[in-house]
């Protein structure tokens, strides 16, 4: 799914090994979607980060949402390949404290 609006491009697909990768930016303009696509899947596990560049305060409940669903499940979330300024984000708003994740080599 690639979803644009002027310059600010995000996309989110599943890789090759069933991880969900992330690209662009997430926006306010783009949560609801990226919501849904995680929702379709069953129990999305692990997030690559790789090549997101930037998360707005919404973004993060996209992720929280996530997080809680597959909790439920007895499973949980790994953010893998995550930059130090998305790191940051998630650090400063707690979240290093309830969703796993690795930080890009680098």
């Amino acid at each position: 799914m690639n979803i644009s609006k002027n310059e600010d491009v995000f996309e989110i697909q599943l890789g090759a090994a069933g991880e969900v990768v992330m690209v662009g930016r997430l926006d306010s303009t783009q949560c609801e979607a990226a919501l849904q696509f995680l929702n379709a899947l069953p129990q999305p596990r692990v997030i690559d980060l790789a090549r997101l560049e930037y998360i707005a305060s919404s973004g993060l409940r996209v992720f929280l949402l996530t997080q809680k669903r597959v909790k439920v499940a007895g499973a949980g979330l790994t953010l893998i390949n995550v930059s130090p300024q998305i790191h940051d984000i998630f650090r400063y708003a707690g979240f290093d404290r309830i969703i796993d994740m690795t930080r890009a080599a680098g």
